[in-house]
């Protein structure tokens, strides 16, 4: 069965994938080269021989329908699977994300959108206002290897599609992975020892906490690379959580909490 890592783009999925490999799936001395073990839905090796491949480049939103078969073919190793995806937890085309049969539940990773705004804009190499436009977007599809669909849609719809889905789930708020981050991880190992049985030690914890933190990580990523790197920045840039007092243009942050005021309220960003 699959565990989502799930998360809109910039809210801290890459971070949690680095601590879990390191603590889990360790096989390197490599940090970042650990991270490609949490494997991103959708790509491109998941279709294959499920789809044609000049189908897939004919009628790109037409692979929606075979996410589930895709899903089936990566459960026939009758294992738990933790794959990272950004694609809302919904339908799109009366084609669900995911079903039962294939999911076993979903760590869901949500961060204050003036932070995802700044972030984003800095990873994409864009302006503020073209990110905070993103972040509005409810029509927002990306594609990976400029194929294979991946719908985020507006930052809102995406959360309440998994806050509200009936999977079982461990909902992360970046800002308190940030503050505790011992707290916060050793409540997503915990979530993940329902499903499959390991070791939860805290010098462990600690220890990897220590090998993941942003520091080490940027410096890693200055020294070695990173194949998630896309703009000018390092992917892992600062990882502050109020950024965006400092240099957010007052008008897109008064822009951000309008839209999403009912949303924030909830989650107590506002």
């Amino acid at each position: 069965m699959i565990m989502w890592i799930a998360s809109y783009p910039k809210s801290g999925n890459t971070w949690v994938r680095a601590l879990l490999t390191n603590y889990i799936l360790k096989k390197t001395k490599n940090v970042l080269d650990d991270i490609s073990n949490i494997k991103k839905f959708p790509k491109k090796e998941m279709f294959e021989k499920i789809v044609d491949k000049k189908f897939s480049e004919k009628d790109k939103l037409e692979l929606f329908k075979y996410f589930i078969p895709a899903q089936k073919k990566i459960n026939q190793n009758n294992k738990l699977n933790i794959l990272k995806t950004h694609n809302f937890g919904g339908s799109v085309n009366n084609f669900p994300f995911t079903d039962s049969n294939n999911t076993c539940g979903v760590i869901y990773l949500i961060r204050d959108p003036r932070s995802v705004a700044v972030s984003y804009a800095y990873h994409a190499n864009i302006s503020f206002e073209k990110s905070v436009d993103l972040l509005f977007n409810e029509k927002r599809i990306s594609f990976d290897n400029k194929i294979y669909p991946e719908a985020r849609f507006s930052w809102n719809i995406h959360a309440q599609s998994w806050i509200n889905s009936n999977w079982p789930k461990v909902l992360i708020k970046y800002e308190d992975l940030h503050n505790d981050t011992f707290k916060n991880f050793k409540s997503i190992l915990f979530f993940i020892r329902k499903f499959i049985k390991f070791e939860i030690d805290d010098e462990k914890i600690k220890k990897t906490i220590d090998i993941c933190s942003f520091k080490n990580l940027s410096k890693e990523e200055s020294e070695s690379g990173f194949v998630e790197k896309t703009g000018k920045e390092n992917f892992f840039r600062k990882g502050e959580i109020d950024e965006w007092k400092k240099i957010l243009p007052k008008n897109l942050i008064n822009k951000i909490e309008q839209k999403f005021e009912k949303e924030m309220k909830e989650l107590n960003y506002l």
